[in-house]
């Protein structure tokens, strides 16, 4: 089961591949093709279609913050990224082992990014 903190959810990468998780069910709506978005990205809707729109780090930071509203401005020392079909997140959380590379899911605002993050 995701953990979910203030509506933003965080998805191992089992998560992350489960048919009937929200958050899957949404990404599967677009086509992310051979692209990366280091800062994770939004889907949108306009004219009858859905299409992806790049986010920033200040996007990603206001939506990790809705979660964790004391997160650090920087974390650029954090290798956490989607993998190439953009289902999940890979890379290396420099930290303990317990801090883990996660997808991050906000609804609300149609949010998928990746982040590291102490023990989901």
């Amino acid at each position: 089961m995701a953990t979910i903190r203030n509506g933003i959810s965080f998805l191992t990468a089992t998560e992350a591949r489960d048919p009937s998780n929200p958050a899957v069910k949404a990404l599967s709506a677009v086509n992310l093709g051979d692209v990366r978005f280091p800062f994770g990205f939004f889907i949108r809707e306009g004219k009858g279609k859905k299409f992806v729109v790049p986010a920033t780090w200040q996007d990603k930071l206001r939506n990790l913050r809705v979660a964790f509203p004391d997160f650090p401005d920087d974390q650029t020392f954090r290798v956490c990224e989607g993998n190439d079909d953009g289902r999940e997140c890979i890379g290396g959380c420099d930290g303990a082992p317990e801090v883990m590379c996660v997808k991050l899911h906000n609804p609300d605002e149609g949010f998928f990014g990746c982040t590291c993050i102490d023990g989901v």
